[in-house]
């Protein structure tokens, strides 16, 4: 009887056996590298989409420096412009007056000529 039980522990699996298994292990494996190919693939195109958010918003940052730059620019130039007006009549305030006493007419030789 031992030399059974010896002998049963030494089975050989069968050609279709061995085959079965083989084909089992080699899709197993097949599975577990297409698990791995769309991890990276996922990592890849995560990577990829932050770039591009990273990019945009430094595009974004840009635009908006230039934007708030020209804008920063007319206001000045605006700025400029009314200060000038400014003290152009600053200037003028009495230049009315000035030539009206210039252009007043002389109301002491009209009286003398009217008589």
């Amino acid at each position: 009887m031992k030399r059974k039980v010896a002998s049963v522990g030494k089975l050989r699996l069968s050609p279709n056996e061995e085959t079965m298994l083989l084909k089992e292990e080699y899709e197993r494996r097949r599975k577990l590298r297409l698990q791995q190919v769309r991890e990276q693939q996922k990592y890849i195109a995560l990577e990829i989409r932050q770039k591009v958010k990273q990019r945009r918003e430094e595009q974004v940052h840009r635009l908006e420096e230039a934007l708030k730059a020209e804008w920063q620019k007319a206001q000045d130039q605006k700025m400029k412009a009314l200060e000038k007006l400014y003290l152009s009549s600053l200037r003028a305030i009495g230049e009315g007056h000035r030539q009206a006493k210039e252009n007043e007419p002389d109301l002491e030789a009209l009286a003398k000529q009217a008589e």
